[in-house]
């Protein structure tokens, strides 16, 4: 365990809180495995490239969810700076951090998404007359942040408003009542299903994080035709968007199990609570021997 890792988390978006989780339940695992590591949290920018070029690591280990890690700009920052890193590049992680830009990815290459539409002003949003439910969402927001499921117009507008003051533009999504599930992937190995089963409204930031009252069913209990085709578009749609090491496709599945992309997580959580851990496990991978893979993963790519 001679390699010098830089481990990525903090930063300055949103999620700052769940990247910090995410972060220490990596640096616990790191030590474990014996690995020569060092924390870096790119909250102040300076200081943060001086420190890192200063540390000379083999690999870049980035926990950074949201605006800043997610969406191409730190890898930028590595690439410039002559960093490897573990998961997707740049390029890719900037089309899978913008909803709007992945569900335009995903149609031109005829993969099943929900019915959607999108505005870059407030007004034309708030004009708009939807075909209710709908599902207003901030495209460049991580952890189901201004999300909102709305069955009216007056809920619709309040969504808009609330979400203009996240972002730049608004998603309108076709809300499609179904079973919530998951598929992990770290290269070519895809991990098992999982199901997420929330008592009393949705996958939201509060029922990701705090109620503790979601279940989480792995290996999802489906029909093996139909798993298969849910982790086969969940694979299909990684290799198209040009994923690379660990990430997870969300995936809703209809009553009629037809199954849906909803989007793409280029760095998934790591938190007791995240879904790619709980995926490996149950297929015998354990946290360390996980965070081991992700390394062997992004030095491969040296």
């Amino acid at each position: 365990m001679n390699k010098k890792i830089a481990l990525l988390y903090g930063g300055i978006s949103r999620e700052r809180e769940i990247s910090i989780k995410s972060g220490k339940a990596v640096e616990k695992a790191l030590s474990k495995l014996g690995y020569n590591y060092k924390v870096f949290d790119p909250i102040e920018g300076e200081k943060f490239i001086k420190e890192i070029l200063d540390y000379k690591p083999d690999l870049a280990f980035i926990v950074l969810h949201g605006k800043g890690g997610e969406d191409g700009t730190i890898q930028s920052i590595l690439d410039f700076l002559n960093i490897p890193y573990t998961g997707s590049d740049a390029k890719t992680s900037m089309i899978c951090m913008d909803k709007v830009l992945t569900k335009m990815y995903l149609k031109e290459l005829n993969i099943p998404t929900p019915e959607w539409t999108f505005f870059t002003e407030k007004e034309e949003a708030l004009k708009y007359n939807p075909d209710y439910p709908v599902v207003v969402k901030a495209p460049n927001e991580g952890s189901s942040i201004g999300v909102f499921i709305v069955n009216n117009q007056e809920e619709y507008k309040k969504a808009v408003e609330e979400v203009f003051k996240l972002d730049e533009k608004v998603l309108i999504e076709k809300f499609i009542k179904g079973r919530e599930l998951t598929v992990g992937i770290l290269d070519d190995e895809i991990f098992d299903i999982v199901e997420v089963v929330v008592e009393e409204g949705f996958y939201d930031y509060q029922n990701k994080y705090i109620t503790g009252k979601t279940k989480y069913i792995c290996p999802a209990e489906l029909p093996e035709d139909i798993y298969k085709s849910v982790q086969n578009l969940g694979f299909k749609t990684y290799k198209a968007l040009n994923c690379k090491g660990q990430a997870r496709i969300d995936i809703i599945l209809d009553y009629k199990n037809i199954p849906y992309v909803l989007e793409v997580n280029t760095i998934p959580g790591m938190t007791e609570f995240s879904l790619l851990p709980k995926a490996a496990a149950a297929k015998g991978v354990s946290f360390e021997e996980l965070v081991n893979k992700i390394i062997e993963s992004g030095l491969k790519k040296c």
